[in-house]
């Protein structure tokens, strides 16, 4: 049989017009798929960015993501301390529920104390939708097999096991996955070491999607900024470890312009928790107390998130959490949350998109380790009762006498270490909790204890535990020893 030479090349038309729209419709795709770049601080305060009102340092390019994406006023971590914080971030979930309730340290009673392997982390979920991974800087969340980055669903890691320090003799090595690469390294290196490997992975992947958690050691004590960042703001030392961060935050984002992926990158911007002002200095702003306390200066956070074309610009005052960021982040690569456990953080990708819309969090709890000693529901936040007994081992003082009073103007900077009764604040009206209404509104006092008793009894308490808590490898969890 003839076949004419024109039904011929109708088919390969065909054919090649399938491909070109098979291919165009697979680069759609790709694009939609976003890359998605966490930079986490270290005990960074809600006023140590110029864009969050800080006078003694100028923080040009954190400012620049800032006005290019959204800058949020009321964005909650769950833990004023670093190891809790991290592991909700990763996880989703209350470090009641994920069995991460206190920060881990080099103690023997530590040595199995790691982010269980049954916890699903937002890497997890993302490597089973073709992500490239890479944790660099701080982990903090168990380096024991079961419990290190490459454990956790990353591909790759680079950094220290937790905090540097020179008198432990695993806390200053670099490590890469599982193995030293350098032993002694110096802290002053460490900021310009990560923004150089988180370069090289960004160049490396640009043509597929990636996931890059970048865990700064910066704020974070030793105040050792690099010699060239020494004088460079007006806020001594501190200030200029700040606007050291900031000008790798700058390199980061200059590398994702270069190589054009600005419009297809996430970026995620925030810390861990409040500053340790009674220690290194650093500022929480308006908001009272910082680091190791439950006042909103060791939860509410600076953070920004940037998505160039998809997300919504501007200033945000809902109320939202660090743990919003995995199903958030699910959604937005196409993937799908675990059906087997709760994951406490909601999806606000319409939040991100639009600009507004409420909390998507009716109650939000706020534990010292494994001490409940606050609720909130929407602009109403109640302090609870607690004991020097209560605290985890880091805010313990039997010497301290319990806050009775009203005015909370000259409280320490340590918070309310022991509280004889409730207190109530109207953060809306007054976000430094500094007076007490209480006795104005005894109505909502009853409804906020009443929902403390309640996830008590679902996520424990230092004397109970609840019946959705991952308890810790050991006993005694408040104490060091």
């Amino acid at each position: 049989m003839d076949i004419k030479p024109s039904s011929i090349l109708i088919k390969v038309i065909g054919i090649l017009s399938m491909l070109f729209y098979c291919s165009a419709f697979l680069k759609l795709q790709a694009q939609e798929t976003p890359n998605i770049v966490i930079l986490f601080a270290d005990d960074l305060g809600y006023g140590d960015l110029s864009c969050y009102g800080a006078q003694d340092v100028i923080t040009t390019h954190i400012d620049k993501l800032a006005s290019e994406g959204l800058r949020f006023t009321d964005f909650q971590v769950t833990s004023s301390v670093c190891s809790p914080s991290r592991a909700s971030l990763l996880t989703g979930r209350y470090p009641m529920r994920n069995g991460f309730p206190v920060a881990q340290s080099e103690i023997e009673k530590h040595e199995n104390y790691g982010l269980h392997p049954d916890e699903i982390t937002i890497v997890d979920i993302l490597s089973g939708k073709g992500y490239s991974t890479l944790a660099i800087g701080k982990w903090h969340l168990g380096f024991n097999e079961g419990s290190r980055p490459i454990d956790h669903g990353f591909q790759h890691f680079y950094g220290l096991q937790s905090n540097w320090h020179k008198s432990h003799p695993d806390l200053d090595d670099l490590y890469s996955d599982d193995k030293i690469v350098k032993e002694n390294v110096a802290f002053e290196s460490l900021m310009k070491r990560y923004t150089n490997k988180a370069v090289q992975f960004i160049e490396e992947n640009k043509k597929n999607p990636f996931f890059l958690y970048l865990a700064y050691h910066a704020v974070h004590s030793p105040i050792l900024p690099s010699k060239e960042f020494i004088g460079t703001s007006k806020g001594s030392l501190y200030g200029d470890f700040v606007q050291e961060l900031d000008h790798y935050v700058g390199e980061l984002m200059t590398s994702i312009n270069k190589n054009g992926l600005d419009e297809n990158t996430i970026v995620v911007f925030l810390s861990d928790n409040g500053p340790a002002i009674c220690h290194y200095g650093g500022s929480a702003g308006a908001l009272n107390g910082g680091k190791y306390t439950t006042m909103e200066g060791g939860f509410r956070i600076p953070a920004i998130i940037k998505w160039k074309g998809k997300f919504a610009t501007g200033v945000n005052n809902t109320m939202l959490s660090s743990m919003d960021l995995l199903p958030t982040l699910t959604y937005l690569a196409g993937a799908e949350l675990p059906k087997d456990r709760v994951i406490d953080g909601k999806d606000i990708s319409s939040i991100l998109k639009s600009g507004e819309g409420g909390s998507p969090h009716e109650f939000v709890y706020y534990y010292n380790g494994t001490n409940l000693q606050a609720v909130r529901k929407g602009k109403w936040k109640l302090h609870l009762p607690r004991t020097s007994e209560d605290q985890p081992f880091w805010s313990k003082n039997k010497n301290e006498k319990p806050f009775y009073g009203n005015n909370l103007k000259n409280i320490s900077c340590k918070g309310l270490l022991v509280l004889g009764r409730p207190l109530l604040f109207n953060l809306d009206t007054d976000m430094g909790e500094l007076t007490d209404i209480s006795n104005i509104h005894p109505e909502i006092v009853k409804e906020l204890l009443k929902e403390a008793n309640r996830v008590r009894s679902e996520l424990g308490d230092v004397h109970s535990t609840g019946s959705d808590q991952r308890v810790p490898p050991f006993k005694d969890i408040q104490e060091k020893m």
